[in-house]
């Protein structure tokens, strides 16, 4: 049984909680959040006790690895620190808002050998994970496009958690740069994105952006694109297609459920997700899975801190291009 530390008492540190319940290895065994209210309810609901401050975390010898669900800004201090701490870590994308400090963290984790899983829980999705094996087999022939579609169906985030994402690309994009990088089993070498805010006026006030197209070139002259919008009126849309010199495969839009009726000459097929669990919930707690196995075998195939960083450098790139109106190449980056 091992013993998780989690800081970040917010949503998806309890859509964590709960997964880790579920598990049979995996026990909550601390929470932390900087107010004394929120830890304190936390544990109360989901286990555990209430970590007073870091080192009750990181120090604990009741803790066997860490779990890091906080806000953005704060996650390349606490990678540092778990990494200094000798333990395990799972945390969630990015590594931060700044691509310098996500470096800096990158840095610490290898001086350190720190064994680091980020979050990115696409992967584990189960159909997206079938083409990404269908593309590694060769069964596709040369591959020549990946299309990445995620949209809606309704914008969650809070103006307040949207001042402090760092924008579009580097919060909704940054998990199908990975999937582009997952599924195609290469490198992107140039990035042209374009931007545009055309639902929400908040979002409009921001400077950021909800909807959005991003072209990738990899190494290997595969060409992807991703379509991402965060409101779609119909439900919750994410599919991705492969296609190569020798055929293609899909991880198709899903209707909530697999009906379809038939009422004359009218044909009606179920309602799409209303909410991102409906359609990719699975690969949450299937998240939480392969966690537990990397924490029982450091040789495990996970997404790493260096899986993380070639995401954030993708989705810096992005920013750079819709800024600039123009492609840039990823080394360009070196030079910033």
């Amino acid at each position: 049984m091992y013993r998780i530390g989690l800081i970040g008492v917010g949503h998806i540190g309890a859509v964590h909680a709960r997964n880790i319940a579920r598990h049979p290895e995996l026990t909550l065994a601390a929470s932390y959040s900087r107010s004394p209210q929120r830890r304190e309810a936390f544990a109360a609901e989901f286990g555990g006790r209430a970590a007073r401050d870091l080192a009750d975390v990181f120090e604990a010898p009741d803790v066997d690895a860490v779990m890091i669900a906080s806000s953005t800004d704060s996650h390349s201090a606490l990678l540092r620190q778990a990494a200094r701490s000798g333990k395990p870590v799972f945390c969630e994308k990015p590594i931060d808002l700044s691509l310098d400090e996500a470096r800096r963290a990158v840095t610490v984790a290898r001086d350190c050998g720190a064994r680091i899983m980020m979050g990115f829980n696409r992967r584990y999705e189960e159909s997206h994970a079938a083409v990404r094996d269908q593309v590694a087999s060769g069964g596709l022939g040369r591959l020549q496009i990946v299309q990445l579609t995620s949209r809606g169906p309704s914008r969650l985030a809070t103006v307040e958690y949207l001042r402090s994402s760092g924008g579009f690309f580097r919060d909704k994009g940054v998990h199908f740069f990975d999937l582009a990088r997952f599924i195609t089993g290469d490198e992107v070498e140039e990035v042209s994105a374009m931007g545009a805010a055309l639902v929400h006026q908040d979002v409009r006030d921001l400077g950021d952006f909800d909807t959005a197209i991003v072209s990738l070139r990899m190494r290997g002259g595969a060409l992807c694109q991703i379509d991402n919008s965060r409101t779609a009126s119909y439900g919750y849309d994410e599919r991705i297609e492969a296609f190569g010199s020798q055929g293609w495969v899909e991880s198709c839009r899903q209707p909530a459920a697999a009906v379809r009726r038939a009422v004359g000459a009218e044909l009606a097929s179920a309602p799409f997700p209303q909410n991102i669990y409906e359609r990719i919930g699975g690969s949450y707690y299937r998240t939480i899975e392969a966690f537990a196995d990397f924490l029982a075998d450091a040789g495990a195939s996970v997404p790493t801190i260096e899986d993380g960083f070639a995401a954030q450098c993708i989705a810096e790139a992005a920013v750079w291009s819709a800024r600039e109106g123009r492609s840039v190449k990823i080394h360009e980056l070196d030079a910033r």
